[in-house]
C-alpha cells in the first residue's frame, strides 16, 4: 500500500499537468522529466523550460506545508472510508470528493482572485471595508484549528516576498501584506496558509486553476498516512445520531394522510 501511495503521487502530478497543458493550450507534453522532486517535475512539465531553484524550492515547501493537517473534512472522509477496509484508491477518491466542496477546497484560488481585484496598496483598506460592510467572506483569513496564528503562513510569506523581489514585481505581495495588517486591525483575523500561498504560486507561474489540484497532490501524503494508521488498529467509524424530531406522534392511516 505504501508503494501504491508513492505511485499515486507521481501519477497524479503528471496527469494533472498533462491535462492542463492539453485542455488549456492544446499541447501534448512529454510525461517524463529529469527533475528529481515532485515540485521540479510539476513545474518542468507545466512551464516547459528550465526552472530556477527558488521556484522549485517554493513549491517543494508549499507541498510540505499542505501534506498533512489532522482531521480536516477530506482527511476525515478518507479515514471513514479506510475504516471500512476499502482499498486505498477508494479512500483517496472519497477524500477528493470532500475536497471539492467550496468550504474546504479552493481557498487559495479565491484568495488569488480577490487579490487580483486590487490594483494598488492604497485600495486595500477601502476594499476590505466594503467586504465587511457587505458581510462578504474575505478568503484566506482565520482557521478552524488556530486561534492566534497559522504557523505555516509566515513560512510561505517569506517565499512570496523573496519571489516578488526576484521577479521584480512586488505589487501582489505588497497588497497581500497590507491586507494582512488591516485585517488584524479591523477583525483580529490572521492569514492562514492559503493566503500567501496565492501570490507565491502566482510568482512561480502556476495558473489559479491548478491551486486546488496541487493541494490534492500534497495531501495524498496525509490521506494515505491516515488510511494506514486507521487500518493498523481498525474499528469502523460509525458515529451515533441523536434523534431531535417530534416524539409520541399518533399513527395516521395512509388513506387519511
Amino acid at each position: 500500500q505504501l508503494g501504491v501511495a508513492k505511485r499515486l503521487i507521481g501519477v497524479t502530478t503528471t496527469a494533472i499537468v498533462y491535462w492542463y497543458n492539453f485542455s488549456h493550450k492544446g499541447l501534448k507534453v512529454d510525461q517524463e522529466s529529469n527533475e528529481r522532486s515532485v515540485a521540479g517535475h510539476f513545474l518542468k512539465l507545466l512551464r516547459q523550460e528550465e526552472i530556477p531553484e527558488l521556484d522549485k524550492r517554493t513549491l517543494d515547501v508549499s507541498l510540505t506545508l499542505y501534506a498533512e493537517h489532522e482531521f480536516n473534512a477530506s482527511t476525515f472522509t478518507g479515514r471513514v472510508c479506510a475504516s471500512t477496509l476499502s482499498d486505498l484508491h477508494s479512500c483517496l477518491t472519497a477524500a477528493v470528493g470532500s475536497l471539492r466542496g467550496p468550504l474546504h477546497g479552493g481557498a487559495n484560488e479565491e484568495a488569488m482572485k480577490m487579490l487580483q481585484e486590487i490594483s494598488s496598496v492604497k485600495e486595500v483598506k477601502a476594499f476590505v471595508d466594503e467586504k465587511i460592510e457587505n458581510k462578504d467572506k474575505i478568503m484566506g483569513f482565520g482557521h478552524a484549528v488556530y486561534s492566534i496564528k497559522d504557523p505555516r503562513s509566515n513560512i510561505i510569506k517569506r517565499f512570496s516576498e523573496e519571489l516578488s523581489i526576484d521577479h521584480k514585481d512586488k505589487l501582489l505581495h505588497e497588497v497581500a501584506k497590507e491586507m494582512e495588517i488591516y485585517m488584524w486591525e479591523k477583525k483580529k483575523l490572521f492569514p492562514n496558509t492559503d493566503f500567501f500561498m496565492a501570490p507565491a504560486y502566482h510568482y512561480i507561474g502556476i495558473p489559479t486553476d491548478l491551486f486546488t489540484p496541487l493541494f490534492a497532490i500534497a495531501r495524498i501524503v496525509g490521506w494515505s498516512a491516515h488510511a494506514f494508521e486507521q487500518r493498523s488498529n481498525n474499528r469502523i467509524i460509525r458515529p451515533s445520531a441523536e434523534y431531535i424530531g417530534p416524539e409520541d406522534r399518533e399513527w395516521v392511516d395512509i388513506e387519511s394522510r
